[in-house]
């Protein structure tokens, strides 16, 4: 079933988690964003809906955030673009 709701940060931030083990423990922002709106069957509604500050989509601007927040906790920035699991 689509989710035709927007997800919490929550939601995210272990979806996010939830990608980078399914893709072996280190990927790109493309491969985590693609497994996240796998994980979370998102509909094409919320994969393509603006941002409110034009600075792209929501989900993309909200899994940069996440991404943030799980930094130095769960995860770490490898090099530009790629992030692994601590």
């Amino acid at each position: 079933m689509k989710h035709t709701y927007f997800p919490s940060n929550s939601t995210l931030e272990q979806a996010v988690i939830d990608a980078l083990k399914l893709l072996g423990g280190e990927a790109t922002v493309s491969e985590i964003n693609k497994k996240v709106i796998e994980i979370l069957d998102l509909s094409q509604e919320i994969v393509e809906m603006e941002d409110e500050n034009d600075t792209g989509t929501k989900l993309n601007y909200r899994l940069r955030w996440c991404r943030t927040n799980l930094k130095g906790k769960k995860i770490e920035n490898v090099v530009k673009g790629t992030w692994r699991l601590i």
